[in-house]
């Protein structure tokens, strides 16, 4: 737990004495620099000490070559190059695990304005978990093309008991033990939105208006195989629900038999089955197929777990000259 981490408003100033670690994961955006130079304002303005760690997801040379030049021109910043481009919830576990903070807010410069960074840390406070919800109904959530995400968060709720709200967002913020529970994770698939979820912290959401529709637009194949990722990373209910299906062909099955025999031992002149055997033969096949589907998921995972694989490899780390804006300050965790 963080020591010398209190709340209260520092005399000397109007700042809190608190350590807010921001984490920014982010491909190319426009405006970026002058983002972090409003971020940074805005954070030094408000708190004893804070680090603004930007993730680089795939920048472009360009982006790489005008965030490394902010790190001269801005103090508590840390740039992080992975060495290809992951996905968007590995990214922000590779800046968590780098965040040094009392708090780290997730953010995208993108969609989230930076006074929501300031008063989803305020909500954090109350809390080990706040989770960022849309205020918005989106024209995709309505849309045919929204019915497959609305029946997955479905699912969720049901089957796996993870109430993820339909508009949630990647803006979350965590405190210290948050984000030592959430990196202490082994998971090689980590779905950070479903993580908070399923560690057993205080948790509550922040609604917010976010500048841009938060929700990505996926096609169909790609997300039915997003969604069958998370579910088989988070739950054995498939693997359950198939065994009952087994159970319940079988029984079906040996009944069918069972009428076989009696057919043959109480008729003389038996036709020619062709009709309900091929519909015996094509139901059977259809739950063997599905089974190897479902068990092909699940052997993959283990394969992908027990390698033991590094979840993502660092290319290159920078810092800015000033790490810390107050250094007398001590950051201990036990």
């Amino acid at each position: 737990m963080a020591k010398n981490s209190s709340t209260k408003t520092n005399k000397k100033s109007s700042k809190q004495d608190i350590f807010v670690s921001v984490i920014v994961v982010t491909r190319d955006f426009d405006g970026f620099p002058d983002y972090c130079r409003r971020l940074s304002q805005r954070l030094m303005g408000s708190y004893t000490n804070y680090e603004i760690i930007i993730v680089d997801n795939d920048l472009s040379q360009n982006s790489v070559v005008a965030v490394s030049g902010l790190l001269d021109e801005l103090p508590c910043m840390r740039l992080i190059r992975l060495s290809r481009q992951y996905t968007y919830d590995i990214a922000i576990i590779a800046g968590l695990e780098g965040a040094i903070g009392d708090y780290a807010v997730v953010t995208n410069p993108a969609i989230d304005g930076i006074e929501d960074v300031m008063n989803i840390v305020e909500a954090n406070k109350k809390h080990d978990i706040v989770q960022g919800v849309a205020d918005i109904t989106t024209k995709r959530l309505l849309s045919k093309s929204g019915i497959g995400r609305r029946l997955f968060y479905w699912y969720n709720r049901k089957y796996i008991n993870i109430d993820i709200p339909l508009q949630a967002t990647y803006l979350i913020s965590l405190n210290r033990r948050a984000i030592r529970a959430i990196t202490l994770s082994t998971r090689h698939d980590s779905h950070i939105r479903h993580m908070i979820r399923t560690i057993g912290y205080s948790y509550t959401e922040y609604t917010y208006s976010p500048l841009v529709d938060p929700v990505k637009k996926h096609g169909f194949g790609r997300g039915t195989l997003e969604a069958l990722d998370i579910i088989t990373s988070h739950s054995t209910h498939p693997l359950r629900f198939m065994s009952w299906v087994g159970f319940f062909a079988s029984v079906v099955n040996m009944m069918y038999a069972l009428y076989v025999v009696v057919i043959a031992l109480t008729k003389k002149n038996v036709a020619e089955g062709w009709v309900s055997t091929s519909l015996e033969l094509s139901g059977m096949f259809f739950i063997l197929f599905l089974f190897m589907v479902i068990l092909s998921e699940y052997i993959g995972k283990i394969l992908v777990e027990s390698r033991r694989d590094a979840r993502y490899y660092v290319l290159d780390e920078l810092s800015s000259t000033t790490s810390l804006a107050n250094a007398e300050r001590k950051n201990i965790t036990s």
